[in-house]
């Protein structure tokens, strides 16, 4: 112990400006956001947590604010006692700038290192590295990590560093998840960044062969002052976290504690905070067995209503995806305040016999049926639907909607395809017949009864261009409703962001069928 505290005994220690600053803001945001009387609502974490599909849109921001955020009241205090711990030592040592140097580093290299990794696994077929890629991870452990690299550092401790290495890669056994993963970038880092900044010249020099074994006066007031520089920085942080709550806005507040339990959901509860509300439950599919997941978004003011109903929207990721990259690479919930109410159901598209199943039904899963018949029957029992539904869906979604608006006629209104195709194509249709192909194909099943139908392809997407070109004439020559339009772009999410209130606009204005 004493080899340990004889860093902060030899030297001036520096108040932890820093760490207090982190701390505090970490914990105003758990205050603001309510984490301490639930837990953090999913329009938040989908809104501003961290995932590398999300930043492959070019949504770089959540960088910075899922730094701040936590999930809950054991989340919030261990995230700032890791910080206290971890950060405020170095920076104790080493001073503001060299731990500005640490946390700037390893907040932006942990996220970024890892996602260049996974695209490129992805890019790769990798079927783990496009899971990770739509994996959503929020809070301060990227900084916390690099932080306890610089700190171990300079403390130059041989069986701490051996200690701290086997931790980071337990972690990494244990969880597989994407914040161990940014801890394997951040904390080398932050190591290499302490030996690489040193410290600064000591308040005293002191020779160790002449330090006398019983602490001195002088170590005691050093030691001392640490303790206190910790102390206030604990201090200010709580008084950083009541001034949040005091001075937020009434009207925040009141919607902070508004809490509503979904009709017929059991179990699943949402917090309203003045936008609109996202639940993540599971329902039944009798078609495939089991139950499948599940996101719904529903409108703001759902609850203070017991008999207004809303229009669908069923929306559809791509492959590679999942289900919450609409909802993290397209922040849907901000979309819709501009647009009249409605509820969006946000499926997920794997199969359990094909994993990349396209929405679709095939002889060997009636995944199409799961997501049409299935689903449609337990959201218009379990929420206050009007009857009226619509699919959107980009790249594989695009097909997915075109497929589940051609399987019946009559049973969506309307449909937005952006950057899909519209014949059924491998891997989802490997091995099956042509009969089967045929079947799924939306290009051959046009019908005057089918639904209005958008199509958006980017001009520098060829294929989609090609095939919605194709599309959209087919659908004209049976005299389905449609149209097609080109926009600026490639077949990439920017694009999809962008266009897509343009598309939720058209399913949200259009009627009866023609």
């Amino acid at each position: 112990m004493g080899q340990l505290l004889g860093p902060f005994r030899q030297r001036r220690l520096r108040p932890p400006l820093v760490t207090m600053a982190l701390i505090g803001l970490v914990l105003a945001t758990a205050v603001q956001l309510g984490v301490f009387r639930h837990e953090l609502p999913l329009t938040v974490a989908f809104r501003y947590g961290y995932s590398g599909r999300g930043l492959l849109a070019g949504n770089w921001q959540t960088v910075l604010t899922s730094q701040l955020l936590t999930r809950d009241v054991f989340m919030a205090v261990s995230i700032a006692v890791s910080l206290l711990v971890m950060v405020g030592p170095y920076e104790l040592l080493a001073g503001t700038r060299r731990t500005l140097v640490v946390v700037a580093a390893t907040m932006l290299a942990g996220p970024l290192v890892v996602t260049a990794v996974l695209a490129l696994g992805s890019g790769q077929n990798l079927d783990f590295a496009s899971r990770s890629l739509s994996t959503l991870d929020y809070g301060a452990s990227a900084i916390t990590a690099g932080g306890a690299g610089a700190l171990i550092a300079v403390l130059g401790n041989r069986r701490l560093r051996l200690g701290a290495i086997v931790f980071v890669l337990g972690g990494l056994v244990l969880h597989h998840q994407l914040a161990d993963w940014q801890h394997l970038v951040a904390f080398p880092i932050g190591y290499g960044l302490g030996r690489l900044q040193g410290l600064p010249s000591p308040h005293q020099s002191i020779d160790p062969r002449q330090q006398p074994a019983e602490t001195t006066g002088a170590d005691r007031t050093s030691i001392g002052r640490g303790r206190a520089a910790l102390v206030t920085a604990g201090a200010c942080a709580l008084v950083l976290g009541v001034a949040a709550a005091r001075f937020t806005p009434p009207a925040q507040v009141t919607a902070a504690h508004l809490s509503v339990q979904v009709a017929g959901a059991t179990g699943v509860s949402a917090t309203a905070l003045g936008d609109p509300t996202i639940v993540d439950v599971r329902y039944p599919t009798p078609s495939l067995g089991g139950d499948r997941h599940l996101l719904i978004m529903l409108p703001a003011g759902y609850a203070a209503s017991t008999s207004r109903r809303y229009p669908v929207i069923e929306m559809l990721h791509g492959r590679p995806g999942s289900a919450i990259d609409l909802l993290t690479a397209i922040d849907v919930p901000a979309m819709s305040r501009s647009l009249p109410p409605f509820i969006a159901v946000v499926a997920d598209g794997h199969g359990p016999a094909v994993k990349d199943g396209d929405f679709a039904d095939t002889s060997r899963q009636h995944l199409g049926t799961a997501l049409s018949d299935d689903l449609r029957t337990w959201v218009d029992a379990t929420y206050r639907t009007d009857g009226n539904w619509s699919a959107t869906g980009v790249s594989a979604g695009g097909y997915g909607a075109a497929y589940l608006g051609s399987r019946r006629p009559g049973q969506y209104q309307a449909v937005c395809s952006m950057g899909g195709y519209f014949r059924a194509i491998d891997p989802a249709f490997r091995g099956e017949t042509t009969a089967t192909r045929d079947a799924a194909s939306p290009i051959l099943h046009p019908s005057r009864k089918g639904p209005r139908t958008l199509i958006i392809a980017g001009e520098h997407d060829p294929q989609a261009v090609r095939d919605g070109t194709a599309y959209q004439a087919a659908l004209t020559a049976a005299g389905q409703s449609s149209q097609l339009r080109i926009v600026k772009g490639d077949h990439q999410w920017p694009v999809w962001q962008r266009e897509m209130p343009n598309c939720l606009s058209f399913l949200l204005g259009q009627g009866q069928n023609p």
